[in-house]
């Protein structure tokens, strides 16, 4: 499985089942994704123990990657170990939960907090003055046992009953429940069951259920496929017909509850009559479909994977084109990345609209297909046609309308 995950993202270290102890652990992914400002959710992750080489699979959603988290008030300021501001949640050593904090003062003898439970009065709380150099959890802590389901791995967490600091070091099952694994400052490690809401299905159990949902909504593709199941983490292996199926198909698996994520084995059938500058032409031709009104885009192939960049205004809905995209045959990958402008965003968008009647009207353009758009202060050609001289007529005539030589002219010949 490990040259599945070929991209390293970072080193963490995380509790392993094989050596029973926490471990440096090289945490993979499938690309080269940029943990900065977090990832989204439902990205397989592999993580491979770097004394034992035994890997576990888990998801980015599970793991602490950015520091936008107090929004939700799901991390709490710990007195004394955090700086203290208006709008965080603060939790004193032996309360029964956090407050909100209202307003801060400092004096140079000691510190005024008002803060508020539960959306009651303000509590005026006087503290001596405490110094804090470094802040080791500058976005607070999670508070155990009461936030084990919540804890992320990489969260530093505050264990209320033991008085103990710590940080999540991975989720675990020991045969009968899972378990949060978490690694204390004095070096013990503490298992914590999850509560019976956050359990995983048992392996036999989440499988049949996935299997039969699958063959209900792809009675013809889901036969072609294999379902392993692994503490909530779904495996599908198999061939299937194009790239749509294969996003259908995870995305299905995905909705389910109980599903922890799922890992996409599967691959798409390949057509090896199709090659990529094939593929590429009629990808092109796709996007020069009439109706199609995406402009200054490209498309690249690469082994089956296809890029396309492209403009567009914000009222056309792309899902179409995507999926008659992703329907093609042999499209192993397809990554969109877009611009979208509002409708008033394009100069001379009239003026466009008036060029691309006045070739439509031209007889010796018969048959060509050409989109007008104002991009970069100049006017863009693309499109195709059957022959240089009308790509050359194109051209004169698109200068010609708009009283410009700023011009670029990418129309495609493509011959009949």
């Amino acid at each position: 499985m490990r040259t599945q995950f070929p991209h390293r993202l970072y080193t963490l270290p995380l509790f392993c089942r094989r050596c029973q102890r926490v471990v440096e652990h090289g945490v993979f992914a499938r690309e080269a994704y940029s943990t900065y400002g977090g990832m989204n959710s439902g990205i397989p992750l592999l993580c491979c123990c770097e004394q034992c080489q035994s890997v576990f699979i888990a998801f980015s959603q599970e793991f602490s990657f950015c520091s936008d988290k107090t929004r939700n008030g799901d991390y709490a300021k710990i007195y004394g170990r955090n700086r203290i501001a208006p709008g965080n949640w603060l939790y004193f050593k032996g309360k029964a939960k956090p407050g909100l904090v209202k307003s801060y003062f400092q004096t140079s003898e000691k510190e005024i907090i008002m803060i508020s439970y539960d959306g009651g009065p303000d509590q005026k709380v006087e503290c001596p003055n405490v110094v804090i150099n470094q802040e080791e959890s500058p976005d607070g802590y999670r508070l155990l046992p009461a936030q084990s389901a919540q804890t992320l791995i990489g969260d530093h967490i505050y264990h209320a009953i033991r008085n103990a600091f710590g940080v999540a070091v991975g989720l675990v099952n020991d045969g009968e429940k899972d378990l949060l694994a978490v690694l204390l400052e004095d070096g013990t490690i503490l298992f914590l069951a999850l509560p019976v809401t956050s359990q995983n299905l048992p392996n036999p159990k989440l499988a049949e259920i996935v299997r039969s949902r699958l063959l209900q909504l792809f009675p013809e593709d889901a036969r072609r496929i294999s379902v392993n199941v692994g503490q909530g983490v779904v495996y599908l292996d198999g061939l299937v017909r194009n790239l749509s199926v294969k996003r259908a198909l995870k995305g299905c698996v995905e909705a389910l509850p109980k599903v922890r994520g799922c890992v996409d084995f599967m691959r798409v059938a390949t057509n090896s009559i199709v090659s990529d500058t094939v593929m590429e032409n009629d990808v092109l031709s796709i996007l020069e479909t009439p109706g199609v009104r995406v402009f200054d885009y490209s498309v690249k192939v690469e082994q089956g994977k296809v890029s396309v960049t492209a403009s567009c205004f914000e009222d056309y809905d792309l899902k179409e084109l995507e999926r008659r995209i992703a329907e093609y045959p042999g499209v192993q990958e397809l990554v969109f990345s877009l611009n979208f402008l509002p409708l008033d965003a394009m100069p001379n968008r009239e003026l466009c609209e008036e060029i691309e009647k006045s070739l439509e009207s031209s007889t010796l353009l018969s048959g060509a297909r050409i989109r007008v758009s104002f991009v970069r202060n100049k006017f863009l050609l693309e499109g195709r046609v059957s022959s240089n001289f009308q790509k050359q007529l194109a051209f004169l005539s698109a200068m010609k309308t708009a009283k410009s030589p700023s011009v670029e002219n990418k129309l495609r010949i493509i011959l009949k």
